[in-house]
Parts: structure tokens; sequence; C-alpha cells
């Protein structure tokens, strides 16, 4: 029976919220949990009636979801040597930045994240490689894709790039017309769902964060499209007046949210309107703490550092009111794609319960690309990605995401790592 298996001895994270539970049997089945036995006598039971199955002893073993970053940018850096982030863009080739994504995606799968959001590649080219992926060509997590990211003229995906560089057509999309050609376009493409910019960045280091982007019209129409299409609206949005078009406008995601918490009431037309939040706190600790040793651009240094505290408070009082979150690290070049552990760590600083944070990390992710009903926990019927730990999570957040600390990852029931010893 193919992406079939049992596990057995493990205690249970479920990624719904609720406590650990020890000695726990896992029955995966045609890549689904198909049994989930929560009692010693569990394994006993398993046993006998699945005799045919591979088995995993997962004794001393923490079993969880299988992980989710939903803002990843994998076309960035994926060796682990010293690169000038400053230049990357300018200088690397497209097509490298797809072998760099190819590398970074196997690397991510072994710290245990099973679904990843791809933030887009020019071209589309991250589409290719989510379909390379589903053909066995390469290896690698499920992965969700945005295609060309759907930005205006000098706004913030737009000043990565030189202000004296040519840009190629299609870059930029600029009123109502030019923003429903540009997601007619993802949906011709294949695209999972539609990134826009709304506000100024860190990363483009000549505009500021609180600058806002695409106007409400311009929104509105970005997100009538998309939606009529089945598509959700993630948007990069950072000061508070970005923000508030996006919710006007119906955007699903707010993605990073560095200066929310300055405004209440945008924290109460979040909970409201049940928009999610993708903190992405790992990206501004990046800034304050090692951004320099990256050659990041001063300007996007100082951004960064004036947003550490702001962003910091805006999760925390966005978590205690209750808003919806998920979860993810804005992983490129000053966060690397092989270290998106590093968010959860930040994430329990900052405040949030450890149980929480897994939760957001797998079951609130799910809910905020619209799978809850398939993916983000270990129950019965869902599709089988899980996780081993060879440590308590709980005790040992910056562990989390972790290749080290992750023996055995299951992507819809193939075991894709299995470091055990059997």
């Amino acid at each position: 029976m193919d992406n079939s298996l049992l596990i057995q001895k493990a205690t249970l994270i479920d990624g719904t919220g609720k406590p650990p539970k020890e000695n726990c049997t896992i029955v995966v089945k045609d890549g689904k949990f198909a049994h989930i036995y929560d009692c010693p006598e569990g394994a006993d039971k398993g046993l006998r009636e699945n005799p045919d199955l591979p088995v995993i002893d997962a004794e001393g073993c923490y079993l969880l979801p299988g992980l989710m970053d939903l803002h990843i940018h994998l076309d960035g850096y994926s060796l682990k040597d010293h690169i000038i982030a400053k230049y990357w863009h300018m200088t690397t080739a497209k097509a490298l930045k797809l072998l760099h994504a190819v590398n970074n995606a196997s690397q991510v799968l072994d710290c245990g994240f099973t679904t990843l959001r791809f933030m887009g590649m020019y071209q589309s080219m991250d589409i290719h490689l989510r379909e390379a992926i589903n053909l066995g060509l390469v290896r690698g997590p499920r992965l969700l894709c945005s295609g060309q990211q759907v930005t205006m003229t000098a706004g913030h995906w737009d000043l990565f790039t030189p202000n004296w560089a040519l840009r190629e057509p299609g870059e930029t999309s600029d009123g109502i017309d030019e923003c429903l050609k540009a997601v007619r376009r993802l949906v011709r493409e294949g695209a999972d769902f539609v990134k826009i910019h709304s506000s100024g960045g860190l990363m483009s280091p000549s505009d500021k964060v609180g600058w806002r982007n695409y106007t409400y019209e311009e929104t509105k129409a970005i997100c009538d499209e998309a939606h009529a299409f089945d598509m959700r609206v993630a948007a990069h949005a950072g000061g508070r007046e970005g923000i508030k078009v996006c919710l006007d406008a119906g955007v699903d995601t707010i993605e990073h949210g560095y200066y929310l918490g300055e405004n209440d009431d945008l924290i109460e037309q979040m909970i409201k309107q049940g928009a999610f939040l993708i903190p992405t706190v790992a990206v501004t600790d990046a800034c304050k703490n090692h951004a320099a040793s990256t050659g990041a651009p001063a300007g996007t240094i100082a951004k960064g550092q004036a947003a550490y505290e702001a962003h910091q408070n805006s999760i925390y009082k966005a978590y205690k009111a209750g808003v919806k979150m998920g979860s993810a690290s804005d992983a490129y070049n000053l966060l690397k794609c092989w270290d998106l552990g590093r968010e959860f760590a930040i994430l329990e600083r900052v405040g949030i319960k450890p149980l929480d944070i897994i939760k957001f990390a797998t079951l609130g992710s799910a809910d905020a690309i619209g799978r809850m009903n398939e993916l983000g926990s270990i129950e019965e019927g869902k599709i089988a990605d899980l996780i081993l730990l060879n440590c308590n999570p709980l005790e040992n957040m910056d562990k989390l995401g972790s290749d080290a600390a992750t023996p055995l990852v299951v992507l819809a029931g193939k075991v894709v790592k299995n470091n055990l010893e059997q």
C-alpha cells in the first residue's frame, strides 16, 4: 500500500492547540491519517489491524503536523557561506535564482516544513518549480505560488531595482485596467494566490515603510478579480495607511503588519472581517541583530531597526486581541531559508504561548490558505503531513523548524526524510 505507515509510541501535539498526549499510535493509509490511537493499547491494536504496514518506533519523540511558512522567498541565496545581500538582486541571473530555489526547497523540507507559500519570482518562475516538485523532478515541500508579484510603479517591489535600471514589460501595474490584467495573467499562468504590495518596505532602500502603495480602488479591483477566480490575496502591508486600504478592499492576509498595533481600530477591523495576520517577526529581528553582517543596505537596516519594537508590539497586541494568525518568516537573504525556525523562538520572546505558536504554524496557517479541511492538524481523514522532533518543542522552541532536531518528515504519507536509528 503506497504512502502508508504506522508510527507508534509518539508524544502527539496535533496542531489544534490541545496539550500533548503521550504514547500515541498513528496509522497512515494512502497518504491520509486513517486512525489515531491516543492510549497505550493503541499500539497493539494498530499493529493487529495493520500487520502489513511499515512501522516507525517514535519512542522519545514528539509527533507534530508538518510545519507551514506562508511568506518565503525560496529564490534567495541557498548556500551557507557569506554573500552581500545588497547586490544579490541585481547581480544574480533569474535562472541561477531558480536553481537556488531548488536547493532551498530541499533544505526547507528537511527542516520539517511541508507547505510553503512562495512569494513569487519574475516571469512566474516559481510556478515552474512547483510543477517540477509535483512531477517528482526535484525534491521539495508542497508549494503555493503567487507568480510574479503585483506592484505599482515606485512601489515596494519596483524599488528593489535601482531607479536607473530598465524594467521588463509587465513588471509594474498601474491603474485599475492594468491591475485587472495582472490578475488575469496570473490566473492563466496557474498561480495559487495573488501577492500585492500595499506599502513601502524594508529591502526597498529608497522608500518609507509608511508610504501607501496601491489606492483603495486599485486594491479593490485586484481583490474582486482574484476572488472571482477563487484566489486569495496576500498584501505586503507594513504602514498603517496601507493596512487600512487592504482591509477596506478585502485583502485576505496582511503580511508583516509592522505598525498595525499603533491603531486599535485596525486590529478590531481585522477581527471583524476575519482577516489573517502573517507576522514575519524574524525579518525585523534580523535587521536589528545581524543585517549589517550580510551587507544589507544601510536604509534597510535603519528601517528594520526603527520598526523592530513596533512590529513586536503589533504582533503581541493582535495576538491578545484574538486576530487570526498564520506563520511565516519572510526568509530570503537577511534570514536564510534554512533558518526558518528562528521565527518561532522570536514569537515566544514576544509573548506568544508555545502551543499557540505551533497552532499558527500548522492549523492556523492551513486556515489562512483555505485548506483547513485537509491540512494543518493530525486528525483522521486529513492529508498525512507530519514530522518527528527529538525534543519537546514546548520547552525548546528554538529547535522547532531545525534540520538537526527533525529526524523524520512525512509528506502526504510519503517518508521524505528519515534519520531515525532503526
